[in-house]
């Protein structure tokens, strides 16, 4: 453990105005750095690290769903993890919404990060998200499937979790010669071999 006996919370403060009212999140408005909590720890079963610290790894984090992946890089970190990590991560926008930024760019700088694809969805006309970036590197990313690399996405499980793995069926699909049916039977291999982890809520 890189941090032990440290807990670290991500909190998007959620705000938003209806009319003339502005609303806030019931907790997450109220929650300072001063504050005394409750909590309790609910494990996230078969989503962790492989003991392997040469092992690459793929992470689909986006908002909130960045926490996990910056305790996986501390840790590797720590470590000294060969493997390389590569995250998608995105939110709305880039000024305000970019979570832990500093830290992400010292790891790319470190070498600890491998690759960093961000994903804005209110900064331009076009909206765009992690999965559209996924597409962008397909080939690259199908080359890290290849060399063994593990699969992980954390977050939203209404819509991105599924988008995220409709979109790894297309890109095993186009970059891997595979019909639909090959492409699904692969990714649910991944899963098998504890190579695609999720944790989405």
């Amino acid at each position: 453990m890189a941090q032990p006996g440290r807990v670290s919370l991500t909190v998007d403060r959620v705000r938003y105005i209806v009319g003339d009212r502005t609303r806030r999140g019931v907790a997450s408005s109220w929650l300072a750095p001063a504050s005394t909590i409750k909590a309790y720890v609910q494990k996230a079963h078969n989503f962790a690290l492989s003991e392997s610290t040469d092992t690459p790894i793929i992470m689909v984090g986006p908002g909130t769903g960045v926490a996990p992946f910056r305790a996986f890089l501390h840790e590797r970190a720590a470590t000294g993890a060969k493997g390389g990590a590569w995250l998608f991560y995105g939110h709305q926008r880039r000024a305000a919404d970019f979570f832990y930024e500093d830290e992400m760019e010292s790891f790319l700088d470190k070498g600890v990060l491998t690759k960093l694809s961000l994903a804005w969805s209110r900064d331009a006309d076009k909206k765009t998200y992690v999965q559209d970036k996924m597409r962008e590197d397909a080939k690259d990313l199908w080359s890290w499937l290849e060399r063994g690399a593990h699969f992980y996405i954390c977050g939203d499980a209404k819509r991105m979790a599924s988008d995220v793995e409709k979109t790894l069926v297309e890109i095993v699909a186009g970059e891997g010669g595979r019909d639909e049916a090959a492409a699904k039977s692969f990714v649910a291999e991944l899963r098998k071999a504890g190579r695609y982890q999720a944790d989405v809520y």
